[in-house]
């Protein structure tokens, strides 16, 4: 498939025209207001992470056009994602439907080596976007998030550069997603409480400075991984910010490969953290009591872990990234199999709230395989 790098036509600016819901073949997606804001997106989002690299440009193609058509209006990706191949992959995918989808992408991590290739600086943010039009083919970014936090920028810079890109009309609306990684967590174990604070002090500068505000979040959130409960959903109620959530498939731990217990070896989760040792045996016996719910309510486990984040309460929209069109087909699927409300209190019983059973476990297993203190909280019941 031939990328055309070639600019979109201007956006008319309008976004989609569609209803609350609309009806997509047997399905319908349900839109919704993103926090205070003006603009409705849909309950599930499409992530283009795998765009570029195990998933090929025409089988993207496939995906964007298979999301769409069902309702989904926005595709979520980043700079990093593949090196930019993915930005250029979504570009190409939704050029004749520009103005039915709305992108996001990040900007933060290292795009090279240089001392200025990475972080939240004015320089860093305003190079960094012109080079995401670029490879998006498109005139403005509908949500530019802040990938992650950067301890070595004032606040006050990062909020006037972003004000700078809402007012160029190159960016429409700001995010930030800001809860850590499980490497970082490794390595500062106490991070995971602090995000909340970050995301106060962005929408308090921004206010004090007459500057765009920031409108969303998004946080890694599924049934294993329910930390955000305890700062991170309450902050997003308290000052009207939408939540998108991604990874609800716990990067593969929540699919029916692991509900034996046994890592498959070609799975991603597996090649990047290596989930073995006694602090993993929580995490297998939780996965096999879900499964059991699963099949007792007549659901695959993937589909129960879709089902219970994609109408969870504070949940604007979930980031489904899925690497093959059946998998988008089956995501998609998900969202008109709605959970009673009795199942939803059994599964709080086996993963409680506010509980992590990924991050937090993955967290001491990458600070044992650096040889660091095991000291992190553990945080997971048996």
């Amino acid at each position: 498939m031939e990328i055309d790098h070639s600019p979109a036509p201007a956006s008319t600016g309008r976004t989609t025209g569609w209803p609350a819901t609309t009806t997509a073949g047997e399905g319908s997606v349900e839109y919704r207001q993103l926090g205070r804001c003006g603009l409705r997106v849909s309950k599930v989002s499409l992530g283009a992470f795998n765009f570029g690299g195990p998933t090929g440009p025409e089988e993207a193609a496939r995906i964007v056009a298979t999301a769409v058509e069902a309702g989904v209006n926005l595709v979520d990706t980043a700079n990093v994602y593949q090196d930019g191949r993915s930005e250029e992959i979504v570009g190409a995918a939704v050029r004749s439907c520009r103005d039915d989808v709305l992108l996001a992408t990040k900007i933060f991590n290292p795009v090279g080596p240089g001392p200025n290739d990475r972080g939240t600086s004015a320089y860093a943010l305003k190079r960094e976007c012109e080079r995401s039009l670029r490879r998006l083919s498109t005139d403005h970014i509908d949500l530019l998030y802040l990938h992650r936090h950067d301890p070595d920028t004032p606040v006050e810079e990062t909020v006037s550069a972003l004000d700078d890109l809402v007012r160029s009309g190159k960016v429409r609306y700001v995010g930030t997603s800001t809860v850590p990684t499980a490497y970082e967590l490794a390595d500062q174990p106490r991070l995971g409480t602090v995000p909340s604070w970050r995301i106060v002090d962005l929408l308090r500068t921004a206010q004090s400075r007459g500057a765009a505000p920031v409108v969303a979040e998004q946080s890694p959130y599924n049934l294993l991984e329910r930390e955000i409960e305890r700062d991170v959903l309450p902050l997003c109620a308290e000052y009207g910010l939408g939540l998108f959530t991604y990874s609800p498939l716990a990067m593969g731990l929540l699919s029916d490969r692991f509900a034996d217990g046994e890592p498959p070896r070609d799975a991603r989760f597996t090649a990047w953290y290596a989930p073995s040792g006694p602090h993993w045996q929580p995490v297998w016996r939780t996965l096999g009591r879900l499964a059991k719910v699963a099949v007792e309510l007549g659901l695959s486990l993937p589909d129960l872990a879709h089902a219970w984040v994609y109408d969870a309460p504070g949940v604007t929209s979930t980031v489904v990234g899925p690497r093959t069109l059946d998998q988008a087909r089956a995501a998609l699927a998900a969202a008109d199999r709605p959970l009673p409300d009795e199942a939803r209190a059994r599964l709080d019983g086996i993963a409680a709230p506010g509980e992590s059973r990924w991050l937090r476990v993955v967290e001491r297993g990458v600070r044992r395989s650096r040889g660091g203190p095991d000291d992190a909280e553990e945080n997971v019941s048996p």
